[in-house]
């Protein structure tokens, strides 16, 4: 049956549309080479610190790395105070993984013993990857949560791992001795006061010099390590000499290209002697075992004068003529100090021997470093070891760096009228006490049009996943929305959002810092070019463009019925609202209200909805609540206003609604 179908004016009706935000989940920190979390951001313990190491061209596989720090320093270019942590330092390679083989040393920096707990300290690891690699050195405060002990094996050539007394230092191969009467312990500092037995045989006398107070203080640190027999007195063995009657080991990997030195202090103490070439009596031996054995300290280097084996030097006691045991630590002196063998140091004095060896021979191998002590009944003999190392490169520290942040939501363009949803990802646990993460909005002027918007790490507020890396704020909580652009604003570019990542430490530069790491040498404004964890990006407000048609026919009327019917009084007339999305991105929450006119009177029931007027089918209740709302269109009607919704309308994407009523 014929309809007159008329194109009305949209003077009545009102249509409000947001646009569908375009999300990016593909960011990628900003701070290169990744950030280094061993079990997650979020779970268990995350670093908020590092500082990069680079090491000299010319190291190689298996050498050792080392590099002084000043975290001190580190926390200074950083604009942060707060309580270093000395068991967080951690060595990661190039790779992300942790250095197999690592420590720090608090106690010795730049080659010297250095005070306990004033930040600074040496950094060793045993390197992985060939060439200028550069390591990164990871650190961090107590405020940000207390961290474990390094778990990875220790060096230990300095014995500053483990505590005083014990046997076997951790990262050593083996220790044995052959009675429990010899020391062979990690030794403190200390200065006892010890005696000596035994008779000089040329003067039927006892020891010279005895009790004498001794230096068993360390080379460097706090710890060293002594092999012999200074607490107790020697074992008596019938007048045999105990060989190997204590032993330390380690083995090493020399590295195959550029292998360097191996180098080992020591210090010799007692009143014993022994000579080049005789293994009798009281005596230190070193030797390195691979594809050859080779002695570096002890008689059958035949170089007592340059690397001291014994307290003394010769194989019958000391007197006014000759050298030998019976005074402690008289060298190659007579009991009147005159030298014999051409030695300068001084008599009874205590001091640290080095020995450098060329490793070159064993280039490639695994070797074992073998320390033993050889025995004699009667005057006494030990033997301290400290700082042992080999093929040494120095690596170059860098400028200090903290964990980023990035900002993976507001980007894409969005249009006005709906709350903006902002994320954050983080490298590491935001540690401040209350709202560690926040956001700022400026608008295409730059003006600040939201600060301070709370992110949440919870699995609520828009936040998919809690505890984990993204913080976010979909703007649900009527308490801490985010941001809505106003209705009416027009397009424009350039919008800022502004994200902030704060831990727990206190600011040395601004108030208004706390929390955030400086770049070093940088200016103090709070954005992303001088802090660390301060991230911005930009997005778009695309107002929403849409073309809504009216049209109207004439169903019947009471005078022609269906039979070109007019639209007078008591006329049947339907109404087709047909609204199209003619921008160039999806719309969401699609509003249209329509003001009847006062000469109609809306048919209960009768509105219809779709994707146009010739097949709008889907019935609609008057009211704006059930499932029919959603289905997808709702509609309702209240009074006078006809409400028509879309949760979204793609890009030319038609959104229907008819209804029915009769003309006063």
């Amino acid at each position: 049956m014929p309809r007159r179908a008329v194109a009305r004016g949209l003077a009545a009706l009102l249509v409000l549309a947001g646009l569908i935000c375009a999300s990016w989940s593909g960011a990628a920190l900003r701070t290169a080479p990744i950030w280094w979390d061993p079990d997650g951001v979020g779970a268990g313990t995350d670093w908020h610190y590092r500082v990069p190491v680079t090491l000299p061209a010319t190291s190689t596989v298996n050498s050792t790395g080392k590099v002084d720090i000043d975290f001190a320093a580190l926390m200074t270019q950083l604009g942060i105070s707060g309580t270093f942590d000395v068991n967080s330092v951690r060595v990661v390679r190039p790779g992300g993984t942790l250095a197999t083989v690592q420590e720090y040393t608090d106690r010795v920096y730049a080659g010297a013993t250095d005070t306990a707990g004033n930040n600074r300290g040496e950094v060793r690891w045993i390197v992985q990857d060939a060439g200028a690699a550069t390591y990164q050195v990871y650190f961090d405060v107590t405020q940000n949560g207390t961290k474990p002990a390094n778990p990875q094996v220790p060096i230990n050539g300095n014995f500053e791992k483990g505590a005083v007394g014990t046997q076997l230092p951790a990262g050593w191969a083996t220790a044995a001795k052959t009675n429990a009467a010899y020391d062979l312990q990690i030794t403190g500092n200390e200065s006892p006061t010890i005696t000596s037995d035994g008779i000089r045989p040329s003067t039927n006398s006892g020891p010279l010099f005895s009790p004498t107070v001794t230096d068993g203080s360390p080379l460097t640190g706090a710890q060293a390590y002594i092999l012999g027999a200074r607490t107790n007195n020697e074992p008596t063995n019938g007048g045999v000499s105990q060989a190997d009657a204590t032993i330390l080991t380690r083995t090493i990997t020399v590295p195959a290209s550029n292998p360097g030195n191996l180098t080992l202090r020591w210090r010799v103490e007692g009143w014993d002697s022994d000579t080049n070439n005789v293994t009798t009596f009281d005596h230190l031996q070193v030797e390195v075992v691979g594809s050859t054995t080779t002695d570096i300290v002890g008689p059958l280097t035949n170089a007592y004068t340059t690397y001291p084996f014994a307290p003394a030097f010769g194989a019958n006691d000391i007197t006014n003529t000759r050298a030998g045991y019976g005074s402690y630590n008289t060298f190659d002196m007579t009991t009147g100090g005159t030298h014999r063998n051409g030695m300068t140091v001084a008599n009874h004095s205590q001091p640290w021997w080095t020995r450098t060896f060329s490793l070159a021979p064993y280039a490639g191998q695994t070797i074992t470093l073998r320390f033993s002590t050889t025995h004699m009944e009667e005057f006494k003999s030990w033997f301290h070891i400290d700082d042992v190392e080999w093929s040494v490169v120095t690596g170059t520290l860098g400028a200090a760096q903290a964990f980023g942040a990035v900002v993976t939501n507001p980007v894409g363009s969005f249009g006005p009228g709906t709350p903006l949803p902002v994320s954050l990802r983080v490298d590491a646990r935001p540690t401040a006490a209350t709202n560690p993460v926040t956001a700022d909005i400026y608008n295409a002027t730059g003006t600040l049009v939201a600060s301070a918007i709370k992110l949440y790490n919870d699995g609520t507020h828009g936040d998919a996943v809690a505890g984990d890396a993204i913080w976010s704020n979909d703007g649900s909580d009527s308490a801490n929305p985010t941001y809505a652009v106003p209705l009416g604003t027009p397009s424009s570019t350039g919008w800022t959002v502004r994200g902030f990542a704060r831990d727990a430490t206190t600011s040395t530069i601004l108030a208004s810092a706390n929390g955030l790491a400086h770049r070093n040498a940088l200016p103090t404004p709070l954005v992303m070019a001088n802090y660390w964890n301060i991230d911005e990006t930009t997005f778009n407000v695309v107002s929403g463009s849409v073309s809504v048609t009216k049209i109207s026919s004439v169903i019947s009327d009471p005078v022609n019925g269906t039979a070109n019917p007019k639209a007078i009084p008591g006329a049947v007339m339907e109404y087709c609202i047909l609204i199209t999305n003619t921008g160039a991105t999806a719309l969401s929450n699609v509003v249209a209200t329509d003001n009847l006119p006062a000469n109609f009177t809306y048919g209960a029931a009768t509105i219809r909805s779709g994707t146009g007027c010739a097949t709008a089918a889907t019935v609609e209740d008057d009211n704006s609540a059930g499932a029919d709302e959603t289905d997808p269109y709702g509609a309702s009607v209240a009074g006078s206003t006809l409400t028509g919704n879309a949760a979204s309308l793609g890009v030319s994407g038609v959104f229907a609604l008819t209804f029915r009523g009769t003309v006063n």
